[in-house]
């Protein structure tokens, strides 16, 4: 697809030649309606000539007069005021027109260009139409399909890798079971009891000596037998030897791979001229010389820079300037002698000790003694200012007592909401018959700290049973016993009955009515003889073997 080319591409410069066709066109047809104008002009003139013909020689005639009129009536209709000659009296007036017509060389070179530019448009049209239907039906005769398997796929690599691992398993399998059979012991329960009593009586003794008992362990730690194995000794060697030839060979790799130190030879700076160092020795010939004239001196002691921070703080404060306070003096005016500021200020300071109630706290600064006096009040401590401080203490004044009396209702309020409380729940305890919730609460919790007794007990009878059931159960090896004991005694009993020609069936059925007669002899005394004992000596065996079955 990316080396095809869209349809639309070749179609962008036909489409500017297509424009060039239709200019061309277009000039063609107006050449065209152009001659078909002069066609019809040349065919008016001609009819006109034909009916004017015939009364030219009647020039002073009526006629003539009124072919003269018809004709100039005519006239402006057929041909322009500009193209039409002056009359003149000698000749007649033979109307004629020339009529401008291209030449036939320009129309035919029109004519061809515009063929050629057809046929060249067509062409080119009629090739990409060609080229897009070839296209078209190369692109919907293509048929896909998918490429061939790579022949690497079919060599059997995974097939040898599954055999491989096989064989590694089998091989792995085969050492563990080996390993687990050269393991093995015969089974044995007396064993295994044997080792559980040597285990408690171990964990007691370490219990008892914890020291000597992990000394003991510490003694009774053996060399495993995998030490002794000669291969393991070999393997040691060998891995030894492997670690001196790799570290040899590594210490050699380091040796041919290091570089020698830089040569300082080659970095030296490049000698200076013999004038400049004569210059510099002259210079600095000074220093060679070991006899100093100038010795400077030391002092050993160490300054005390805090002591000496303070005496120079003490300095400064003796030398600073001590400047005398300034006393404030009140101003003497006569504004308060005036009657009416003396009456105002007696009604203000009466009003003052009619609101206060506490006692006002002396202050120690000029301002607190200036306000409780009136003589010695200054300048600037107005009425209206006086009025404003007594309107802000009476207004706190205010505030106070109605806070302390909104804390007393409160404080009532709640008083007689808890005794309202009080004998509210009382009769509601009275009338309810249900419970209230603390109560059944407290039963709840009552409840379940018994069931919870309750279920410890019986966890502690269970684990009591399940103990005394282990502890009166049968270990597995006296079990065993007790079942081949068991299995010999059938066995021999059986081998006895085949011996004699009895069957099991019948001794039982034989038994089972021996123990009837011997029920019926309870009851009635009586003395029994030596071989009947002897008789039922097996039918009792044998129900004494089955009782034992159906136990089991």
């Amino acid at each position: 697809m990316g080396g095809r080319r869209s349809p639309i591409e070749p179609g962008v410069p036909c489409q500017a030649e297509l424009w060039g066709d239709l200019a061309v066109l277009e000039e063609d047809e107006e050449l065209e309606g152009f001659r078909r104008e002069a066609d019809v002009l040349r065919e008016k003139l001609r009819e006109a000539l034909s009916h004017t013909s015939g009364n030219i020689r009647q020039s002073s005639s009526l006629t003539d007069l009124t072919s003269d009129s018809t004709w100039d009536q005519q006239k402006p209709h057929l041909f322009p005021k500009s193209r039409l000659r002056p009359k003149s009296a000698s000749s007649p007036w033979i109307p004629s027109i020339t009529i401008p017509q291209p030449f036939k060389m320009t129309l035919r070179e029109a004519r061809k260009k515009s063929e050629l530019m057809k046929s060249y448009m067509f062409l080119e049209l009629d090739k990409q139409r060609d080229k897009r239907q070839s296209q078209d039906e190369a692109e919907c005769q293509k048929q896909f399909r998918a490429q061939p398997v790579p022949a690497h796929v079919f060599l059997p690599l995974y097939q040898e890798i599954m055999e491989q691992n096989e064989i590694r398993r089998q091989a792995a399998t085969q050492k563990r079971k080996e390993l687990l059979l050269s393991t093995q012991r015969p089974f044995s329960f007396l064993e295994k009891e044997e080792k559980k009593k040597e285990a408690i009586r171990q964990k007691f003794l370490a219990a008892t000596t914890p020291n000597e008992s992990s000394k003991q362990k510490q003694a009774s730690k053996k060399v495993p037998k995998s030490t002794y194995d000669s291969l393991l000794g070999d393997k040691l060697k060998e891995a030894e030897l492997f670690r001196e030839i790799r570290i040899q060979m590594r210490a050699k790799d380091l040796l041919k791979s290091s570089v020698a130190p830089i040569d300082t030879s080659n970095c030296r700076r490049e000698p200076q001229s013999r004038t400049a160092t004569r210059t510099k020795q002259e210079r600095l010939g000074f220093l060679q010389d070991k006899s100093f004239s100038f010795k400077p001196r030391i002092n050993p002691t160490i300054p005390d820079f805090e002591e000496l921070y303070w005496a120079f703080q003490r300095k400064t404060l003796r030398r600073q300037e001590i400047k005398e306070p300034i006393h404030n003096k009140p101003f003497k005016l006569r504004t308060s002698n005036l009657h009416s500021r003396q009456r105002q200020a007696s009604e203000k300071i009466k009003d003052s000790q009619k609101l206060s109630k506490v006692s006002v706290q002396k202050s120690h600064s000029l301002p607190g003694l200036s306000s409780l006096s009136s003589n010695t009040l200054p300048v600037h401590i107005t009425d209206a200012t006086r009025k404003r401080e007594s309107a802000i203490r009476y207004a706190q004044e205010n505030k106070k007592e109605r806070e302390k009396e909104g804390i007393y209702w409160l404080e009532k309020q709640k008083m007689k909401c808890q005794a309202m409380q009080k004998s509210v729940n009382s009769r509601a305890k009275a009338l309810d018959p249900h419970k209230s919730l603390e109560e059944t609460q407290k039963e709840k919790s009552k409840q379940n700290r018994q069931n919870l007794q309750d279920r410890t007990k019986e966890y502690r009878k269970e684990l009591e049973e399940m103990q005394l059931r282990v502890q009166n159960r049968p270990f597995l090896f006296e079990q065993v016993t007790k079942r081949d004991a068991r299995q010999g005694a059938e066995r021999r009993y059986r081998h006895t009955l085949q011996q004699v020609g009895l069957s099991e069936e019948f001794v039982r059925k034989k038994g089972e009515d021996a123990t009837d007669l011997l029920e019926e002899e309870s009851d009635v005394p009586s003395v029994t003889t030596q071989p009947y004992q002897i008789k039922n000596t097996v039918p009792v065996r044998a129900t004494t073997l089955d009782k034992d079955i159906k136990l089991k």
